[in-house]
Order: structure tokens, then C-alpha cells, then sequence
């Protein structure tokens, strides 16, 4: 199935008006991240305890790509806080301690520096925690990067999805799709630009060459309808992503103009 789709992306970006600037440079440099919406539902008027709770909550995340609103709701048992993207609702959370470490973790920091150090992209492995199902994935990837013409400008990383400290990343990952969540095989993200998230190759889906096909995308030169029809979901994060580093791809094709297309 996936195979299918990163063969039509790719295809699209040849065909429709490319320019020389390639898809994951093009994104970073002029695709600011879309918006999140982090709701709190309540019935009653908001107490004091209550206003510094949320004041609180929204300088946690005002440097990253979410806006904080109240809305009141009278058929609500208790109030909540509702995260959404696009319209539709990724997580609820009824307190607010539960928004720790919403727009920021130790692996979403690396990870954006990498971006921002001219990285290709990244590709991030969600685990299962079935030892068999995740080493099969994991060497097709390995493979497929040794295997690349830009797998030095490629990196991996590996995520658990029971991780503590990446509890927020790991369910932003599983609402890319709306049924993610249910299916319980490894899946790949290939994350770029502002940190936006490719739909994920699946279990059995992830070869070398549905992997191959995702770096034809990222290295593609760019297009009106790319850019028109960005495909992929962002991820939170509160970083600034100005003044990022030359794309290490240039350089590459430069030196391999036949890599050029």
C-alpha cells in the first residue's frame, strides 16, 4: 500500500514543474509547521487555581507550533484539555500535569538539530516491543541506508512506544493516521523539514525498497504541486528553525551529477 503512495509522490514531483531546490531542502526553508489546537473544555467559571493552572500550561508552549484556547461547554461531565490537529482530536487529558513534555523531549531536540544541521531527513523507527517484528524492519532500514547514494546524510532512531520520556512524540506519531493505534507492527516515519511526518511504512511494508522509494521523495527536485499538497503530518515542537545549514544533498549531487536526475 505504501509502496504505492511514495511511488505517486515521487512521480508528481518529476512531472509537475520542478524547480532545482529538492523536496526536504524546499520544505525546511519555506514550509512553516501547521498549528495544533490545545482546547480546555470546562462548564464552570474558571477559578483562580484554575487561571494560573492554564497560564502556566500556555507558557509551556508558546514557542511552538500550537495555540491555546478555553471553550465552555455546558454537557461536559468535568473539564479537559483536547489536543487537535486538522480538525481532529489526538489526545485528551484531564489534568494538567499530563501536558508535561507536550512540545518538547530529548529525542524531538535532536532530532530538529539534525534537520537543521542539513540532514536528508530522518527516519524514526517505532517499535512494538516484539523482538522478531522490530529486527525485521530494522535491517531492511539499515540496509536500504548503507545501500543509498545519501545514506551519510541520513540518520535513524529508534523509538519504544512505551517510552516515558517520549510518551508525547510516540502518540503524535500514532495519530498521523487516524487508525494507528490499533495496529500493533513496527513503522517507520521518515521526519523533514519543520518536523513533519511522512505517513508511515507498516510492518511488513518496510523493505528496501518502500524505503528507497521514501529517499526518491525527499531528494525529488520540487514542485507547484508539492508545494500546493504538502503530504505529511507536523509534529509538535517548540524550537526555532531559523538560519538552518546549506542541505548536505547539494554537495552530494554536485559531486555525482548523475544523481542529478
Amino acid at each position: 500500500m505504501k509502496r504505492d503512495y511514495y511511488r505517486i509522490i515521487v512521480l508528481a514531483g518529476l512531472v509537475s514543474l520542478a524547480c532545482t531546490t529538492r523536496v526536504s531542502e524546499w520544505v525546511l526553508l519555506n514550509a512553516p509547521a501547521n498549528q495544533y489546537s490545545l482546547i480546555y473544555f470546562h462548564q464552570n467559571p474558571i477559578d483562580e487555581t484554575v487561571r494560573k493552572q492554564n497560564q502556566k500550561v500556555v507558557d509551556g508552549i508558546e514557542m511552538a507550533n500550537i495555540q491555546f484556547i478555553r471553550v465552555v461547554r455546558s454537557e461536559i461531565p468535568e473539564p479537559f484539555y483536547g489536543l487537535y490537529y486538522g480538525g481532529r482530536l489526538f489526545s485528551k487529558y484531564k489534568i494538567a500535569d499530563e501536558l508535561k513534555g507536550l512540545c518538547s523531549s530529548p529525542l524531538r531536540e535532536v532530532i530538529a538539530a539534525e534537520l537543521m544541521a542539513g540532514k536528508l531527513c530522518v527516519m524514526l523507527y517505532l517499535k512494538t516491543g516484539i523482538k522478531e517484528k522490530d529486527e525485521m524492519g530494522l535491517n531492511a532500514l539499515r540496509c536500504a541506508i548503507e545501500s543509498s547514494p545519501f545514506g551519510k546524510i541520513i540518520t535513524m532512531h529508534e523509538l519504544s512506544r512505551n517510552s516515558k520520556d517520549e510518551y508525547h512524540l510516540a502518540s503524535q506519531l500514532l495519530n498521523v493516521e487516524d487508525d494507528l493505534n490499533d495496529i500493533q507492527e513496527p513503522m517507520l516515519f521518515g521526519i523533514f523539514g519543520r518536523f513533519k511526518a511522512l505517513e508511515p511504512l507498516l510492518g511488513k511494508g518496510i523493505t528496501e525498497e518502500n524505503i528507497h522509494l521514501m529517499i526518491d521523495y525527499f531528494t525529488a527536485e520540487c514542485s507547484c504541486l508539492i508545494k500546493d499538497a504538502l503530504p505529511g503530518t507536523d509534529i509538535l515542537f517548540s524550537g526555532k528553525w531559523d538560519n538552518p545549514q546549506t542541505a548536505l544533498l547539494n554537495k552530494i549531487i554536485d559531486d555525482n551529477p548523475s544523481l542529478g536526475y
